[in-house]
């Protein structure tokens, strides 16, 4: 299979994922995002992966986003559809579930970005806070705080950790 049928696949699966996450949490189906995201990590791996660490990575990108998103989650600036509990302040399971499979993007259908780490600075500065507020569009998140505020924070944030997640994805060997 060439490399860019890949990559379409690739993406194409990486949003059905996402979306279902986000469709689901709004809808008070909190799992329904994190299995079709499953499938579609189960079909990339099949078809794709043949190096043990982009497991590996898609392990530690889903950690570390869980704990990163808990963290902003804590932080009183939203609350996110399909959280476990009241009690429990972690990022739900549809979180972790659009970290991994952004995760198995990096190498794939994001792979253009390797080595521009301006641009991995501006994309993370421009779509994380988009994504956020596409999700807070459907339901799947509600602000406690300004939209100004709220971008400021999400675009610092995410503009540090997508040139965070391709330094790790070099120092796994898998940056080719």
């Amino acid at each position: 299979m060439n490399s860019k049928i890949k990559s379409i696949i690739n993406i194409i699966g990486f949003y059905i994922g996402w979306w279902g996450c986000v469709l689901g949490a709004a809808n008070d189906l909190p799992y329904f995002g994190p299995a079709v995201m499953v499938l579609f990590l189960i079909v990339h791996y099949y078809l794709f992966v043949s190096d043990i660490q982009e497991i590996y990575l898609v392990l530690i990108i889903g950690t570390i986003g869980t704990i990163t998103d808990s963290l902003l989650f804590l932080s009183g600036s939203f609350i996110y559809a399909g959280a476990y509990s009241n009690e429990i302040l972690i990022a739900p399971m549809w979180i972790t579930a659009m970290w991994a499979g952004f995760a198995s993007t990096v190498n794939h259908s994001m792979s253009w970005l390797k080595d521009k780490w301006l641009l991995m600075v501006i994309c993370g500065v421009v779509f994380g806070p988009v994504a956020f507020f596409t999700g807070e569009k459907f339901g799947a998140i509600e602000f406690h705080f300004s939209a100004l505020f709220s971008v400021l924070v999400i675009a610092i944030v995410y503009g540090t950790l997508m040139p965070a997640i391709y330094f790790l994805n070099r120092h796994l060997g898998l940056d080719e």
